[in-house]
Parts: C-alpha cells; structure tokens; sequence
C-alpha cells in the first residue's frame, strides 16, 4: 500500500467531455474536471463562482440584445417581434415600429456605421436605425427606416437607385425590349412605355422570370435601363425605358435590381476599409457586394475606378451561403462550404483578390454571428458541434481553423448565440435549451476553459456594453433585461432601499410563488417561496434584495492519471483534501460521505482566504468514484485556487 500526493493547481481546460475521461495520458485530465458549473475558470488557473443577475426592466417578448455604443452614451436596443425598444441607462427611450417577425430575429444580421445600424434578413427588407441627435442624449431622436440608396434623377420626379444588380435568372435567359403593335418601328427611345419579353437563347418561352412582385424593379438591358410598371406573365412585362434602345435584339446581357420582393433581400453586412459589404442574398447567396468608398448606401460601379463599387461571385465547385463577414486584417467571409479571406490595401475593383483559406463551414440557421477576440475570429462549424479559431499563421502563411471545442464538445450543443466579453475574458455562448457554455479564452497562455451557466428560466441573448455584461431570460412567463452584478451572489434580484431602516417592504410581484432568498443589508433573512409581494422582517434594514438561489458545482477529473502512477481502476481511499480558497464565506464539500457545510468566515466580517483541511474515509474504485465535490447555494463568494488530496493506494 502506498501513500500518494494529488495537487490540483489548474482547471484551465475546462469541464472535459465524458468521452474524453478515457484519455489518461492527456496533460488536459490533470487541468480538468468532470463537472464546472455555474462558475468561471481564470486564466491564471483557478474557479470562482459566477455573478449573479440583477434585473433592469421588463420587456415582453423580446428575443435579441444589440449594443450601440455611441461617443457620448451607451445604447442597447432590443429587439422583439415587430418593435425596436431603444434604452439608455437602463431606461427607455425609443419604441420603434419594426418589419420583422419572430421567426425571422434568429436570422438577422447586422452592423454599425457612424450613427445608424444597418440590419438584414434575406426575407425582410434592409432597415436602419439612425440616432438624431438632440442638445443632450435625452432628447434624442430615434428612426427605423427601409434602406434608401443614393440615387440619380432620371427625369423630374423619377430617380434610379444606384443599388446592386444581377443577373438571377439562369444564364441562359435573354431579354428583348420593343414597342406594342403589329410592325412597330425596332428600338426604342427614353421615355416610351414598351414591352420585355423573356426567353431561353434557344427559343424556348422563358418560365418564371417575372413574378407580380417585380413592380418599380429596375432592368439594366444591355447597359441601359427601363423600370416595370405592370406585370403581364412570367416571361413578359411592360415597362418605361430611360434610355434609347438602338433595336429590338435579344441579349444575354441584362440584371435586375439585386434586392427585391421577389428574389428577397441581403443575408449578411459589415463595414470594410469604409465600404458597406453586402454578403449573399436570398436567391443569391454566394455573391458579395461592396459600395464605393466612404458611401455606404451607393454600390454604382461606374467605369472601375479605384473608389467604386466592387461585385464578385464566389466561384469554385462547391455551392456556399454566405453567414458571415467579418473584417480584420483581411475581409473574411465565412459560408457554408468554407472559410474566405478579400485580400488588398485598399481593395479596388481591380485590385480584389479573393481566396478560399479553409473548408469548415458555417452554420447557416440559426445564424450564429462570428466573434472577434485578440485577432482571431471564432465562429461555429456547419455540424454546429465545433468552436473553429480561423487565425493567420507566419509559419503557413495562410489561414488555420482549429477546433478549440475538442475537448469540452458535450457543452457546445445547439448554440443560437456567441459573444465576448472582454473584461472578464469570456466567449458566452446561448444555447437553444436556455443555458449558457461559457470559455475562458487567453490565447497567449494557451487556454481554453469550459464551463456551463445554468439560470432559473431560460437565457434568450446576451450582449456586451462597455464595462456590462447583459443577459434576455425569459422567466415565470416574463422577458426581463438582466445585467451581471459583481458582487451580487443570486439570479433575478430585485433590490430595494429605504432612508431609514424599516421591516416592511413591498414591491416583489415578479418573485411571488417563487423559491428566493432575502438578503437584508447583506445577511440571509428568508428562503423559501415568496407568498406574497411583501416581504416583513424581524428586524429593520435598510437594504433589502430579493433573487433566486443557484448553485455552484465542482468536480475534478477522476483519479486515474497514468503520469501520477494511479492506474485507471486501482483501489484507493482519500486520507485529507487540501483546499487552497481565496474571498469565500463558506464551503461545501463532500469527500464521498455525503456533504459537509463549513463555515469559514463570519457573515459582517471579512471573506476567508487560505488553506482549508478535510478529512475524508472510504475506499473507492473505477469510473464513477469520485476523490470530492464541492456544490453550494449560498448566497456568498467563492473561489477555489488549487486542491491537494492525500490517497492511499492499494497495490
């Protein structure tokens, strides 16, 4: 029988997936556990548990967070079925009329420019919400508006849009322009009201190239413009040309207004080098279009100079779908099929290089938006099981995407959203069952730390502003904007204060019939299940926070480590667990004979930091032997920094 020393000094690969236990002679066992949740790995190696939430308002029916940090104030919109509610400081300031509905906020795209945000849906018509400033932030003035591209005058009153065009219908689709009549004259001039026929270039009637939806669309025929003005069937419009046809040849050689009713709107916007980047649509979802330089609302591509509109087609022997832009070092485009970067400096229409990097692919519903951190950008595989990094790498010289989900890959399960929060270091990622996988991420110390967020009720989104992390859950029937509070050890608080202490306080409907916990200036005074909204104390306070109990739980990796010399079934029994806690009040251990509560600090003095020694008993063996755990739903501090457990082992 031998005596053996187990020291715990990291958790930086996080919570491993179950199918990964058996890989003993992985550094990632000794640096990982079996169970993290409700708690953040630091960089540095130890856990702590997570903040609680504190709410901020109401806002029924919402589904998406969306920052706009201005200069001078910090706006969040948030977005719901049909309405944009506009806060500032946690309070609202704009209720705009929206034109999406709930089955299209998953799929919305979305980027900032100066003092408006352009959002797309391949279904919906591109809006933007332009700020108005007013003499101070309160008296602002907020829009929602379609998008309006610039546009040249045709004649008094009518105007062209410069907006994109293409050629939709299939390649072998040609168009004609001629007058009504028996023997009308070929050709004709700007201003006649005529007709377009279709067909195919072998003489067969073209099907389905025009719809009822094609009304006020703009036709580019052969370099020169007419506009429909009344649909007549599927291969025949009429139409009113602003520009003088020669004759009446049919040509190959025409588009349409790329964004329409029928053929749908963008899928994905970003800005690069101050050009707006369109990336695909609905019925062409593989093209990217960029504006002309410092114009975002104008993509003529005029005669190819350097500032001008930019359109290309990303073209190899696979179909993609654009999901993502993101620009960085190079425009990065992210599809389907595979990982694109746009290479120049300046990109000029012929300049443009565009090359294919990797073929992972991303996810094209729900649409998970792409997340810079440190120069990389992280964005979900199509199988949607797959945290990729797609990063430049000197010794390739080219662009890698390494799966940094491999070893916690039972977390990443059916993610609708990712964002970084930089402050504390951590990628949230929203799951579609409400929960939240959270990584700790510093690349340059190699870590990659899993963890899962379980609330009371079901995170819808999350966003970041500024020095806040904000969080939509939908809880008891309620949608409630929420903010992590440092300092604030329960979920769903609601805190009140009084000028004088006093034992009566109203005002907690949202937690009637619920199981909450009373903090009263700073000391647990009830748990249980709020009866009614009012709480009354056996004591005067002056502070008074009412929130919902969660717990933290940790669990190291089974024992059975073959660099430490414990092979993977050998009978063993822990002697002493070592904990080595920083600013905790209590801690809650169990060592295999059921959990043991410690206090560890007084309630009004300060936090306890330093070794603390348990002794445990029991032999144990094999899988689901555990050496201890710690689970706890105190409303206090809590952080663990390294673990010592002393075995005897039977050999």
């Amino acid at each position: 029988m031998t005596r053996q020393l187990l020291l715990k000094t990291s958790f930086t690969t996080g919570e491993l997936d179950p199918l990964m236990l058996g890989r003993i002679d992985l550094r990632a066992q000794e640096d990982g556990a079996r169970r993290l949740r409700n708690v953040f790995v630091q960089a540095g190696g130890g856990v702590w548990r997570r903040p609680g939430t504190r709410i901020l308002a109401e806002v029924p029916d919402a589904v998406r967070l969306v920052p706009f940090d201005d200069i001078d104030a910090a706006f969040l919109l948030v977005l719901a079925p049909f309405r944009v509610v506009v806060l500032r400081d946690d309070a609202i300031v704009a209720d705009l009329e929206a034109p999406w509905s709930a089955a299209h906020l998953r799929g919305l795209d979305w980027a900032r420019y100066r003092d408006r945000l352009y959002l797309v849906h391949p279904e919906v018509r591109g809006v933007e919400i332009v700020r108005r400033r007013g003499a101070d932030a309160t008296g602002d003035r907020w829009e929602l508006r379609f998008w309006q591209f610039e546009t040249v005058e045709v004649e008094p009153g009518v105007v062209r849009p410069l907006a994109p065009f293409a050629k939709i219908a299939p390649p072998d689709t040609a168009l004609r322009v001629r007058r009504d009549g028996t023997n009308p004259p070929p050709g004709a001039s700007a201003g006649d009201f005529v007709i377009v026929d279709a067909r195919h270039s072998e003489g067969a009637s073209a099907n389905r190239v025009f719809e009822p939806g094609h009304y006020g669309v703009w036709l580019r025929i052969g370099g020169r413009h007419v506009r429909i003005i009344n649909y007549v069937a599927p291969d025949r419009v009429l139409a009113k040309t602003y520009d003088d046809f020669p004759n009446s040849a049919w040509t190959l050689r025409w588009q349409e207004e790329a964004f329409n009713p029928v053929h749908g709107w963008p899928r994905s916007i970003s800005f690069h080098q101050d050009r707006m980047v369109i990336g695909g649509s609905r019925d062409l979802p593989d093209w990217v279009w960029m504006s002309r330089t410092g114009k975002p609302m104008n993509f003529d591509p005029g005669t190819g100079l350097d500032d001008e509109a930019i359109a290309f087609r990303l073209s190899d022997e696979t179909s993609h779908v654009v999901t993502g832009l993101v620009p960085g070092r190079n425009l990065q485009i992210f599809t389907s099929a595979g990982e694109w970067i746009v290479k120049g400096f300046p990109v000029t229409p012929s300049g443009t290089q565009v090359e294919r990097q990797t073929r992972i692919g991303s996810r094209i519903a729900p649409r998970v938006r792409p997340v810079d951190v440190d120069g990389a950008t992280l964005f979900v595989s199509a199988n949607g099981r797959e945290l990729r990094e797609f990063l430049y790498t000197e010794v390739e010289q080219a662009y890698q995407a390494a799966d940094i989900a491999t070893l916690s890959r039972h977390l990443l399960v059916d993610p609708i959203e990712a964002v970084f929060d930089g402050m504390r270091r951590i990628l949230w990622i929203v799951r579609a069952d409400g929960r939240v996988a959270t990584v700790t991420i510093d690349r340059n110390a190699n870590v990659a730390a899993w963890s899962l967020q379980e609330f009371a009720g079901e995170a819808l989104s999350i966003a970041t502003l500024r020095d806040r992390l904000l969080l939509l859950v939908r809880w008891r029937g309620r949608t409630l904007l929420e903010t992590l509070s440092d300092g604030c050890w329960l979920d769903h608080v609601e805190e009140a204060e009084a000028s004088s202490p006093t034992t009566t306080w109203a005002g907690f409907a949202r937690h009637v019939g619920a199981a909450v916990v009373a903090l009263a200036d700073g000391r647990e005074v009830f748990r249980g299940t709020l009866a009614t909204e009012t709480v009354q104390l056996a004591a005067p306070a002056s502070r008074l926070a009412v929130g919902v109990p969660y717990s933290h739980e940790i669990e190291p990796a089974p024992c059975a480590v073959a660099s430490r010399g414990v092979a993977l079934d050998a009978v063993h029994r822990p002697i002493r667990v070592t904990l080595r806690l920083a600013d905790s009040r209590r801690v809650v251990l169990d060592t295999g004979n059921g959990e043991r509560i410690m206090p560890l600090a007084n309630p009004d003095g300060p936090t306890f930091s330093g070794d603390h020694a348990v002794r445990a008993t029991g032999w144990r063996r094999g899988y689901d032997a555990f050496l201890w755990r710690i689970r706890d739903d105190a409303a206090a501090p809590f952080s663990l920094l390294a673990a010592q457990t002393e075995l005897k082992v039977n050999d």
